[in-house]
């Protein structure tokens, strides 16, 4: 046997997205950086091996895709990837091969795959070491570090040092959760094997293995959210869990998913009612062999994040994430359960259920308490090891939410240096570390750029151009690109019929006004009908209470027979009840024979909802903008929308938009009252936001990214290009300018975009010193 002995500042155990982007994220803030993980690839549950797809907060909320490290591999994947997205089974080495490049080009991280951890030493609450064994090579590596980052998704580099852990479920006593039981259990989500499959162009027999699952019963699929709803690959709820445990049992659950997997096959194929036919010239392809776990330990940090954190949208001084999956509490037992969740068996019941309406939490903040651990001075974790109940795991543990957090913990880590210091960022360094992050391309809900070292908020700005906000119609130019629904799963409402409560979310400017709204209705029924409008101002984009307070106007609009009609309401709104811009919204109540036309676009940054459950309202299908028009036109996309500090919308548009009329090129230009010398700027483009990963083609690049664009600088002897690129795809590029440049203007000029007829921009930011982090 060979050893090895090696020291870093940061060591993180577990490659799985949050592994990978904790290792990520501290090496690309300068500390020595060794990433172990036990599996040949990267990704965890999402790669090849597993092929989960990555969830996240915009499954359920207009404009809360996850940015920073994991936007960036999940925008590569989808520019180079030739495979369609499919809910589960579907991944392919496309996106191996991103993470790995992603990983092999930081420069200071150090990889070591198929690399078990197996021994950790602890000094005085406080790890020195570790060691390792490398698979196939007859080698144990000893690896000594300042800080140590848990992101193996069991806990065990916490379990080995020492750490408290949780497991299994809280009673409802325990912390008041409203989706917590009344007592007390061991049980723990199950985990799934995948399969997927090929159509072979003829017919091809199956034959199970005689120790297959038998699978007789139709109803079986029929009921309790186990719907075959395609033959291509699945399913997320071949899931087995108690009476085994997750983590011990490893191996006999894997085994036992095995003949559970090739049991189903075996009646969808040769027995069913419906799939039979179907299946016939289908072949199995692939059939996992690594269980996909939801849960096993949870590692105790300085804070337990229950269930009520999450319904109270978690706001925290100390937010160094944020999440917006469902409380998705998988019934114990999976396969074995008489349901496989409640939520999605009701809604596969009836999409229109308001089943388990409470689930639906978010955005909610992630605070750095939760990441680090109480009895080990310098342990972080990040991942479905979280510091959380039972209950706020159904939410935390997607991989959207998982790698956010694991990009906070390795950027923590690398701000506390020697180890000593992870405390030190919590009462000292949080505002360092919250401006990193949102440097380095996150979204705290939260907090806002305030960053002292950035230039560009002492600048005025001005552009060559900007939109505004007119409305659209039920026949608008489509400029989406190609972006889907998640047609995977349930999108409701499917059509503008009001039979329920609808909203739409409309975009203004700072004290201009309203004094007409259309809005595009038509009336099934045979007389004039009546709907009832409300315009309240809200506080944001995900402000879903149905009174939100005072209603600014309310009137009852008569629709005549047939329509389209746009319907005109004179609201008359002063610029004084809109001071501040931001969004007012347009409610109508139900009123089921009229029907509210969405339109066939998107109005940047503006979305509509629905009443989901009696008092709040949730996304209407998968992001949608409802046909209305707005009178005056709102300047809603202006150029000072850069410095807000926002990078998406969310209290505004956070946007400037160029004139779609106008045509490119188009420029948005920063000046100061004195000269500054630069040597860095970051851009955020728009872009990647608005819906589910699951949404996008293969080979996307966002329309509204721009492609081809240039940087100027005004010198003595006139305007300087000081950079130009072209085939851009990416939100967020950093240039640095070496030798530097001092000026007083500063010029983007965008040629052209992927797509769309304006240029969009989210912010600006400018350095006289190189600080923001990039891929390289």
């Amino acid at each position: 046997m060979k050893f090895v002995e090696e020291d870093y500042d940061v060591v993180v155990a577990g490659g799985g997205l949050a592994g990978f982007s904790a290792a990520v994220a501290a090496a690309r803030h300068g500390a020595k950086t060794v990433l172990i993980q036990d599996r040949p690839v990267l990704g965890g549950n999402s790669s090849s091996e597993v092929r989960v797809t990555p969830h996240g907060a915009a499954a359920f909320h207009g404009y809360a895709r996850e940015t920073g490290i994991i936007s960036e591999a999940l925008i590569q994947e989808r520019a180079t990837n030739h495979a369609k997205i499919e809910e589960n089974g579907w991944t392919n080495s496309v996106w191996d091969l991103v993470l790995y490049d992603m990983a092999v080009r930081t420069e200071g991280l150090t990889l070591h795959l198929n690399t078990a951890l197996e021994e950790v030493d602890v000094i005085d609450h406080r790890i020195s070491r570790v060691r390792a064994r490398v698979a196939n090579a007859e080698t144990v590596i000893q690896i000594s570090g300042k800080t140590f980052i848990d992101c193996t998704g069991d806990g065990t580099l916490g379990a080995l040092a020492g750490a408290e852990w949780l497991s299994g479920t809280e009673a409802a006593s325990e912390y008041g959760e409203p989706d917590a039981p009344d007592e007390a259990s061991d049980g723990t989500m199950g985990s799934s094997l995948h399969f997927k499959t090929v159509d072979t162009g003829r017919p091809v027999p199956f034959k199970a293995p005689e120790w297959a699952v038998k699978y007789d019963d139709p109803s079986f699929f029929r009921k309790g959210a186990r719907l075959p709803k395609t033959l291509s690959s699945g399913y997320w709820w071949i899931e087995i869990g108690t009476p085994w445990d997750s983590i011990h049992d490893n191996e006999v659950i894997r085994h036992e998913l095995t003949r559970h997997v090739l049991g189903i096959w075996d009646y969808l194929k040769n027995r069913d009612p419906h799939w039979s036919e179907k299946a016939a010239n289908l072949a199995l392809d692939w059939i996992g062999q690594v269980p996909g776990k939801r849960e096993s330990r949870r590692l105790l940090g300085e804070l337990v994040l229950t269930e009520n954190h999450l319904i109270e949208n978690g706001s925290f001084e100390d937010e160094v994430a944020f999440g917006g999956w469902y409380v998705d509490l998988h019934t114990l037992g999976g396969l074995l359960a008489e349901d496989a969740e409640p939520v999605s068996t009701a809604l596969f019941a009836n999409p229109k259920s308001s089943f388990g309406s409470s689930k639906y939490v978010g955005p909610f903040g992630i605070p750095l308490r939760a990441l680090m651990s109480k009895d080990v001075s310098n342990l972080m974790f990040a991942g479905r090891n979280v510091s959380s109940t039972h209950a706020a795991l159904g939410a935390l543990r997607v991989m959207g939410t998982t790698a956010v957090m694991g990009q906070a913990a390795g950027t923590a880590a690398a701000i506390a240096k020697d180890g000593q210091g992870i405390q030190s960022v919590l009462t000292t360094n949080m505002g360092e570390l919250q401006q990193a992050l949102l440097r380095d391309g996150c979204f705290l809900p939260h907090v806002r750029n305030t960053d002292p070292a950035d230039l560009a908020l002492a600048s005025s700005v001005t552009s060559s151009s900007a939109d505004k906000v007119r409305g659209v119609g039920p026949n608008s130019a489509n400029w989406l690109g190609g972006i889907d629904h998640w047609r995977d799963h349930p999108v409701h409402p499917f059509t503008g019929r009001l039979e329920r409560r609808t909203a739409q979310w409309i975009a203004v400017g700072a004290g201009q006004g309203v004094d007409v709204i259309r809005l595009a209705l038509s009336n099934g029924g045979e007389s004039a009908r009546e709907v009832t409008a409300t315009v309240h101002k809200v506080k944001d984009i995900w402000d879903y209470r149905t009174e939100p307070g005072g209603a600014l106007r309310k009137e009852v609009l008569i629709v005549p027979p047939g329509g389209p009609h746009w319907i005109e309401w004179p609201v008359t709104i002063p610029g004084d009840d809109l001071a501040e811009g931001g969004y007012i919204r347009v409610d109508l109540e139900a009123a089921p024979e009229i029907e509210w036309h969405v339109s066939s676009t998107v109005l940047p940054g503006q979305i509509a909802g629905y009443e989901y459950s009696p008092g709040r309202y949730r996304r209407f299908g998968g992001g949608s903008t409802l046909s209305f028009q707005i009178e005056p036109a709102q300047e809603a996309y202006t150029a000072d929308n850069v410095l807000t500090g926002v990078t998406r919308p969310h209290q505004g548009t956070n946007q400037w938009r160029s004139d779609p009329v106008a045509p490119l090129p188009q420029w948005l230009e920063l000046s100061w009252q004195e000269p500054q010398r630069i040597r860095q700027v970051q851009i955020t483009f728009s872009g990647h936001l608005l819906r589910e990963y699951h949404a996008y083609p293969a080979f996307y690049r966002d329309p509204q990214c721009a492609r081809d664009y240039a940087l100027e600088a005004e010198t003595a002897g006139g305007w300087r290009e000081i950079t130009r690129v072209s085939g851009n795809y990416s939100t967020r590029v950093v240039h640095d300018l070496p030798e530097g440049i001092t000026t007083g203007r500063l010029r983007l000029t965008v040629f052209a975009t992927n797509g769309d007829p304006s240029a969009g921009v989210y912010e600006i930011r400018c350095y006289q010193s190189p600080i923001c982090t990039s891929a390289g």
